[in-house]
């Protein structure tokens, strides 16, 4: 019973590491369906995340200095939260597909407005974002060697509302709107390798921005990392008072998958303790309206992301901090202060 969840619990926490420290477009709280994980055939799993990004916001002062010079387009925002739900769903031993709808709360947007003495405050914006569906199938499963390489394919299909209006009356341009109105393409790779207790994975994806609302394209986007999570401690819990912090649990598996036929595992009694480090990085270029280019959107962000996974039974919660270290945006823009990802799920 425990050595079936080690086989199936350890490549959940190493590619729920690097993924959920990665949140590209958290404008429209996009993350294409939450693809990279494997799920157990006939196993689904619930999920309810709450991401939040605080910004190192622009000063009124400097605004205002901004719009005296002529320069349009300049946006503040103190911080955006995207609660979500996920449902995963194993189809078979390497096919799992996932469905993912997020709610967006943009706070304290303002921006350069020289027929408001130079600032314009906007107020936030609320609403249901746009629906991705991913799906993750496992193309290599070497378990003997720990080696596994995935696929994602997904779209993310315009459901989010995009006629919200700000405090003054007048609707927020497609960039704050909680739905893009576009319908996008996503496709990436994973692949992972365990050495020893610890699991190595990576992965990147890209999404293809189409056009939407107000003939505006937000620009495609690229998001890639690295990350490693450790095992700290795997057991039952009539045994863990026996287990050594990084101890390697007797029958710890290299990935479940083919030869793994249970359809639905008892986990009463299992726990496991993951602890992770990222290096995440996320790429996105330059919105365009009308055939125009915003100069002060796009670029690229840099992240370092410790994070932390507890799995109880079927249950499990999961934490991530995203700290960024290099920044190379274009133009003038807010830029992230910090990233924090956490959530709960439940499989049946």
């Amino acid at each position: 019973m425990t050595r079936t969840f080690i086989r199936h619990a350890l490549p959940f926490a190493a590619a729920m590491a690097v993924s959920f420290a990665m949140t590209p477009a958290f404008a429209h709280g996009d993350e294409g369906g939450s693809g990279g994980t494997i799920l157990p055939a006939g196993t689904t799993r619930v999920t309810f995340g709450y991401d939040i990004a605080r910004f190192n916001e622009i000063s009124d002062a400097r605004l205002k200095a901004l719009a005296i010079q002529g320069v349009e387009e300049v946006h503040s925002l103190k911080t955006i939260g995207v609660p979500s739900a996920t449902i995963g769903y194993g189809v078979s031993a390497d096919f799992t597909l996932s469905v993912r709808l997020p709610y967006l709360d943009n706070q304290e947007i303002r921006e350069t407005d020289p027929d408001a003495g130079g600032v314009a405050a906007r107020g936030g914006v609320q609403g249901i974002g746009d629906i991705s569906v991913a799906a993750t199938y496992r193309v290599i499963h070497d378990e003997q060697h720990g080696f596994d390489a995935a696929i994602i394919l997904g779209v993310k299909a315009p459901a989010g509302r995009t006629d919200v209006v700000d405090d003054l009356g007048e609707e927020f341009e497609t960039e704050h709107q909680p739905g893009s109105g576009s319908w996008d393409g996503v496709f990436g790779a994973t692949l992972s390798k365990e050495l020893g207790a610890a699991t190595v994975t990576a992965n990147s994806t890209y999404s293809l921005s189409g056009e939407g609302s107000r003939e505006t394209t937000l620009g495609d986007r690229l998001s890639y990392g690295i990350g490693v999570s450790y095992r700290l401690f795997a057991g039952h819990e009539e045994a863990r008072e026996a287990m050594k912090l990084g101890g390697r649990f007797d029958g710890m598996m290299h990935h479940g998958g083919p030869g793994h036929e249970e359809p639905s595992v008892d986990h009463h009694g299992d726990i496991a303790l993951d602890v992770s480090l990222g290096l995440n990085g996320e790429w996105q270029d330059q919105h365009e309206t009308a055939g125009e280019r915003d100069e002060n959107t796009g670029g690229n962000i840099l992240y370092v992301t410790p994070g932390m996974k507890l799995t109880v039974d079927r249950y499990s919660g999961f934490v991530n901090f995203a700290i960024p270290v290099a920044r190379d945006l274009n133009g003038i823009q807010v830029d992230p202060d910090w990233r924090l990802s956490t959530g709960v799920s439940v499989d049946f």
